[in-house]
C-alpha cells in the first residue's frame, strides 16, 4: 500500500517529464528509396546543409518505416528552397492516405497521416533536399517550425526589405499585436534568396512570436553601394506589382513598412517603403493587374504605418512585460530574435527603442481609409477582423438578448503564440524536473521509514504491556 501511495505521488511528475521531452529522431530506423539517387541517401542524415540529394523534375523519393516506430512528424530541410514539392502518405498496403503541396521555405514540418507507413516526396519541378528527419512527439530542433499556413485574410502585414529588418525596425509589432494581443498576421520579406538567410528569417520571426508562415517575394539583395547597372536588376514596377498581389491575396487590414528615407539611406529600404505605400491605392483599383482581380478581387488596406513617420505618430510600449513571453518585454524579445540572424552579428546593427536613432517601436500612419486613432487597429470596422464572430440571432418568440459586446482594440488571443523554449529555459525546466524527482525520492523513502518506525514503536509498546 505504501508503494502504491508513493507511485500515486509520482504520477504527475511522470506526466510533467513527458511534456518536456525532446522529440526522438527515428530516421535511422527508416528505409530510403530514390531510384538512381538512392546511393546518395546518406547525405540526408549527415547534418550538413551543403550536401543534398538532388532529384530532377518529377523525381520521387520514398521513405518508409515499420508500425513499431511511433513517428509523428516528417521534417525536411532544403539546400535550395523550391515550390511545388508534393508529399503523399501511404498505408502499409500502399494506399494513399493524404497528399499536400508544400509551401516554399527553408524547412517544412509535415504531421504524419494516421496509419501512415511511408511517405513519397515528389519533385514536380525538381528539388535539392539537404536533410530528412522522422521525429516522434515532443520538442523539435530549433530549425524546424510548425507553421500555420497564412490565411487569405489577416489583420496585419509587415513588409521587410531584408531578413532582420523586420526585427531591427518593425520588431515591436509581432510580439505586441501578434503574440500578446492575438491579431493574425505575417511578414513579407522583399529580398531573401539564400537558404541561410531564409533560415535566419524563419528563426527570428518564430522567436518574435510569429506563427503564420512568412512570405518570401524573392527579389535580389543588392547592397547600398552597388553600381547603377546592378541596381537595375531590381525592377520597381515588378516590386510594386508583387506587393499589390500580396495585399490582394492575404487582405491585410494594417500594413507596417520601413522608413520612407530608408532608415540609414539604404536604397532598397526606400523602394520597398515606397511600393508598400503606392500599393495602398492600386490594390483597390480594379483596372490594375486584372489577372489578380479575377482570382483574388480588389482589396482596400485600412492603414499604412511607416517606421519613423512623423505624422499620426504611434509609439508601441516596448517595456511592459508580455504574458506571451513569460514576462519579457517587447524590447527583450526583439533583441533575442535578432540573435537568430547569425550572419548579421558582425555588423553594427542593434535593436533600439525610444532613445535610439532607429527605435523599433515608433511609427506614423502615412495613409488610411479610416482615421488614425490612438492604436494601429482603432476605427477599423470590427467585422473585418480575423477573429470576428457575428452575434447569434435572437429567437423570434422570445425577447432579444443584448448583443454580445464587440471585440475591443485589445482582443484576447485566439491562439496565443508560445515561444520556443530557450536553452536557459530548457535548463531551468530540467532543474525543476530534477528537483521534483529529488523530492519524490526523499518522500518515497521518508514516508515508509516513518510509518515503519511508528509500527515498530507500537509493537514494542504492545510487547511491554504484555510483559
Amino acid at each position: 500500500m505504501l508503494l502504491f501511495a508513493a507511485l500515486l505521488c509520482l504520477a504527475p511528475l511522470f506526466a510533467s517529464a513527458e511534456e518536456e521531452e525532446v522529440a526522438i529522431d527515428w530516421t535511422d530506423q527508416c528505409a530510403i528509396e530514390a531510384g538512381e539517387e538512392t546511393e546518395h541517401a546518406a547525405w540526408l542524415f549527415d547534418d550538413k546543409v551543403n550536401t543534398c540529394l538532388e532529384l530532377e523534375r518529377r523525381g520521387k523519393l520514398t521513405v518508409s518505416w515499420g508500425e513499431y516506430i511511433p513517428a509523428k512528424k516528417l521534417c525536411l530541410e532544403w539546400h535550395t528552397p523550391t515550390d511545388g514539392v508534393v508529399v503523399r502518405f501511404l498505408d502499409d498496403a500502399g494506399r494513399l492516405l493524404s497528399e499536400t503541396t508544400l509551401v516554399r521555405g527553408a524547412a517544412n514540418v509535415i504531421p504524419l497521416a494516421e496509419k501512415a507507413r511511408s511517405a513519397q516526396i515528389v519533385a514536380t519541378k525538381g528539388m535539392q533536399l539537404s536533410e530528412l528527419r522522422l521525429y516522434g512527439k515532443g520538442i523539435l530542433p530549433e530549425k524546424y517550425h510548425e507553421w500555420r499556413e497564412t490565411p487569405d485574410h489577416i489583420d496585419y502585414l509587415l513588409v521587410a526589405t531584408h531578413p532582420d529588418d523586420d526585427v531591427l525596425y518593425l520588431g515591436s509589432v509581432v510580439p505586441i499585436y501578434g503574440a500578446e494581443r492575438g491579431y493574425v498576421g505575417t511578414i513579407a520579406y522583399v529580398t531573401c534568396q539564400t537558404r541561410e538567410r531564409m533560415t535566419e528569417a524563419e528563426n527570428g520571426a518564430w522567436a518574435m512570436g510569429l506563427r503564420c508562415r512568412p512570405l518570401f517575394l524573392d527579389f535580389p539583395d543588392i547592397g547600398p553601394r552597388a553600381s547603377a547597372a546592378r541596381r537595375r536588376q531590381l525592377s520597381y514596377d515588378d516590386l510594386l506589382l508583387s506587393i499589390v498581389r500580396t495585399y490582394r491575396a492575404y487582405r491585410p487590414l494594417v500594413v507596417f513598412a520601413q522608413d520612407k528615407n530608408g532608415e540609414y539611406g539604404h536604397w532598397q529600404h526606400v523602394l520597398s517603403s515606397r511600393a508598400a505605400v503606392e500599393a495602398f491605392a492600386l490594390a483597390a483599383d480594379p483596372t490594375y493587374d486584372p489577372d489578380t482581380v479575377q482570382t483574388d478581387g480588389v482589396w482596400q488596406v485600412q492603414k499604412i504605418y511607416l517606421h519613423l513617420y512623423k505624422e499620426n505618430e504611434l509609439r508601441l510600449d516596448a517595456d511592459t512585460p508580455l504574458s506571451a513571453f513569460n514576462g519579457q518585454d517587447a524590447f527583450t524579445v526583439a533583441k533575442n530574435a535578432f540573435l537568430k540572424h547569425r550572419t548579421q552579428q558582425g555588423y553594427s546593427f542593434a535593436v533600439e527603442r525610444n532613445e535610439g536613432k532607429y527605435p523599433f517601436n515608433r511609427f506614423g500612419m502615412a495613409l488610411g481609409a479610416v482615421e488614425a486613432g490612438d492604436d494601429a487597429f482603432s476605427n477599423i470596422d470590427e467585422t473585418l477582423f480575423s477573429f470576428y464572430v457575428p452575434p447569434t440571432p435572437a429567437p423570434t418568440d422570445t425577447p432579444a438578448p443584448t448583443d454580445t459586446p464587440a471585440p475591443t482594440d485589445t482582443p484576447a488571443p485566439t491562439d496565443a503564440a508560445t515561444p520556443r523554449p530557450t536553452k536557459e529555459a530548457k535548463q531551468s525546466a530540467w532543474m525543476g524536473s530534477a528537483l521534483k524527482w529529488l523530492w519524490a525520492v526523499i518522500l518515497g523513502v521518508t514516508v515508509p521509514v516513518v510509518l515503519y518506525g511508528i509500527a515498530q514503536n507500537r509493537r514494542r509498546g504492545k510487547e511491554t504491556d504484555d510483559a
